[in-house]
């Protein structure tokens, strides 16, 4: 991938920071042990009751305090485990997170490689696919060895490596909205456009959710505007 951010690796990247918004946290093992609560009737089939944004502070974060995540699962009439319901990833961690990742782009130029993982941890999301996560998306999996080790994904490794302190540092940050974080800012501190948008990416808990190889879509120069639209 050449070293610099095009108009469409830009594009690419935006896609990948807006095709999945779920309220979250950080992943707790023990918040996948609870018990399944079926949500009232009203409750929406991709519930995004926490992501409240607020005019006092900056619109790429949230103006909410953080809480436990809990999580929500309600098959439908058809036996489809909806989205996730739960508290966003901790927005003073959000920042401190984004700053951090401004200083290890002024010191290691990674901008293309941080924009490649946030798309590709991205870009596995079915729109045609109910069930989460076998839909894809930007759910962190692409944190494990199993997916990290797909044809595509060939270097991205480094990228993770390059991240997993800032992670270690803000753990009540999903490594779900750490991607896409970094991907955003990345373009950003390149000179190109401030992508707006909310946190609270669920993670996946482990790698037998992670996606099969191949479901990234085909070589970009091939890809028409329709066939994005078909698969998002």
């Amino acid at each position: 991938m050449a070293h610099c951010v095009t108009p469409l690796t830009s594009s690419m990247a935006s896609l990948g920071c807006a095709c999945r918004f779920f309220p979250s946290a950080t992943t707790r093992a023990e918040a996948y042990s609870l018990p399944l609560l079926s949500p009232p009737p009203s409750t929406p089939r991709s519930s995004l009751k926490c992501l409240k944004s607020s005019p006092s502070v900056s619109p790429l974060f949230l103006n909410q305090k953080f809480q436990r995540r809990t999580l929500v699962h309600a098959p439908n009439a058809g036996g489809v485990v909806r989205s996730p319901t739960c508290f966003a990833s901790d927005p003073d961690q959000l920042k401190g997170a984004r700053e951090d990742i401004k200083e290890l782009l002024k010191t290691t130029f990674c901008h293309p490689i941080l924009v490649r993982l946030g798309w590709h941890d991205a870009g596995t999301y079915d729109k045609n696919i109910e069930e989460w996560p076998k839909r894809g998306g930007a759910n962190g999996s692409l944190r494990f060895e199993i997916e990290l080790k797909h044809a595509a994904n060939a270097g991205l490794v480094n990228a993770l490596k390059l991240l997993q302190p800032i992670k270690e540092k803000y753990p009540n940050v999903t490594y779900a909205d750490l991607f896409q974080l970094a991907s955003a800012t990345a373009i950003e501190e390149a000179g190109g456009p401030k992508i707006l948008m909310k946190y609270g990416r669920v993670d996946v808990s482990g790698s037998e959710q992670c996606p099969p190889e191949g479901k990234l879509p085909g070589k970009m120069i091939l890809i028409s505007g329709q066939y994005m639209y078909r698969c998002f």
